[in-house]
């Protein structure tokens, strides 16, 4: 349930033999330079086993929640991504958030995957999405336009300055593109 696939992408929940690809990836340079810039300090191996547990139990508590990744072709891990809920603002709000591994970035996967997950939202009947992103994040930035989001002006999130993206999933429905997996 909630499994999709796109034309390069496998998107499926996580589960806690996930544990060893977060780890690889949070803590790899690359990723850790755009999701725990200084002064955050570097990922933990206990903060990763919670970001595991906690992305099992975002499906588990709402039907719906980060994807992990796996590139169709080789079957390897390709990243993190999707929907889950988070706290903007003291705002509740449906985030749509993408980490693609450093080898992959730059081919158009975190775009493929944020269809999907556009087209999810709107068959979930979420109203609206919002992507949060370092302002010095070009690459996620083009990504969260190439799927329709605006821009929002700049929130604090994780103790950060953030621009605030948001799309209205009803316009943002033209998007769809991810199919359920078969």
């Amino acid at each position: 349930m909630g499994e999709r696939q796109t034309e390069r992408l496998h998107l499926r929940r996580p589960s806690p033999d996930d544990r060893a690809l977060y780890h690889a990836h949070f803590t790899h340079p690359a990723i850790e330079r755009w999701l725990r810039p200084s002064p955050l300090p570097p990922f933990s191996a206990g903060a990763l086993d919670e970001l595991v547990e906690g992305d099992c139990a975002h499906w588990s508590d709402h039907g719906f929640g980060p994807w992990v990744l796996i590139h169709r072709e080789s079957g390897a891990f390709a990243g993190r991504g999707g929907l889950h809920w988070t706290v903007v603002e003291e705002t509740a709000m449906v985030e749509l958030a993408w980490s693609i591994e450093p080898h992959l970035q730059g081919n158009g996967y975190a775009t493929e995957m944020a269809r999907a997950a556009v087209a999810w939202a709107g068959e979930l009947q979420i109203e609206e999405l919002v992507a949060l992103v370092l302002p010095a994040n070009t690459s996620s930035r083009r990504v969260a336009e190439k799927v329709g989001c605006e821009p929002s002006g700049e929130v604090d999130h994780a103790g950060m300055p953030h621009l605030l993206f948001r799309l209205s999933v009803v316009s943002g429905s033209a998007l769809q593109t991810g199919q359920p997996a078969s």
